[in-house]
């Protein structure tokens, strides 16, 4: 039986401009149970990206209250691990040194940091590139070790701003498998924000569907294909006609709201 993680209660948010107040969210209630990958789609602008900063607790709703595991979120920590679209990992600094940097910060001893490091490693399949700075390593090898250095933290959640949309289109599927191995392994609750509705309906528990500005949560859909990745191959599941219906019906919430 699943529980709720994150409660996501009434929030909304608006950013001061010249020509007085704009509102990003208007009233987005959304309840994440542990171990759900949720996945958020909608068009440019429509705030996922605003409502990832507020559960990152890198800026406070307007109105509304955001919980984890029954806690407000009043700021960054190590239980909200963030991998953005650009790995950010630190150029001065080994591959294993940057997963081991959070655990660094947080006092744990040398040695248990580094068998953090190089079990995350392992999980990412890059341990083999533990000495290797990240300039060395290809755009998709990176962003592994973005994931491996959040993940090191052993946060709650793990929140993902489009972390594959700089990625070629052959990287990005290897990746999406990849997520979805240290998903299954791991068991942790992923919010996953993406342009892509292909990506949303393969990768996604939930994909949760956002209006335009303001953002408002006009549905959210139940998909089954992560579950069952890995028993076929992925464009066999993204061209099945139970594919296809799913990708169809997402994208007709999004095409009503820009028509």
């Amino acid at each position: 039986m699943t529980r709720p993680i994150l409660e996501i209660r009434d929030v909304t948010v608006e950013y001061a401009s010249r020509d007085g107040p704009v509102a990003a969210l208007e009233q987005v209630d959304l309840i994440i149970e542990e171990g759900e990958l949720v996945c958020v789609v909608g068009p440019s602008g429509c705030g996922k990206t605003t409502l990832l900063r507020i559960i990152a607790g890198f800026i406070p709703p307007t109105e509304g209250s955001v919980r984890l595991d029954g806690s407000p979120i009043e700021r960054p920590d190590h239980q909200r691990g963030v991998v953005f679209q650009q790995p950010a990992l630190y150029p001065w600094l080994t591959v294993e040194e940057n997963v081991a940097f959070g655990p660094k910060m947080r006092g744990i001893q040398k040695d248990r940091r580094r068998e953090l490091a190089e079990s995350h490693l392992r999980l990412v399949r890059l341990w083999e590139f533990r000495h290797k700075a990240p300039y060395e390593l290809s755009g998709g090898m990176q962003q592994r070790v973005a994931i491996a250095r959040v993940l090191a933290n052993d946060p709650r959640i793990l929140l993902m701003d489009e972390p594959f949309g700089a990625l070629d289109a052959l990287t990005r599927e290897h990746l999406q498998e990849e997520l979805l191995k240290i998903w299954k392994t791991t068991g942790k609750t992923v919010f996953f924000i993406t342009h892509s509705v292909e990506e949303a309906c393969y990768l996604g528990t939930r994909i949760v569907v956002m209006s335009p500005r303001p953002g408002r949560i006009l549905t959210a859909l139940e998909a089954p294909f992560s579950r069952q990745a890995g028993t076929q191959d992925s464009r066999t599941v993204k061209s099945s006609p139970e594919f296809v219906a799913l990708r169809e019906a997402v994208l007709k919430y999004i095409w009503a709201v820009e028509t």
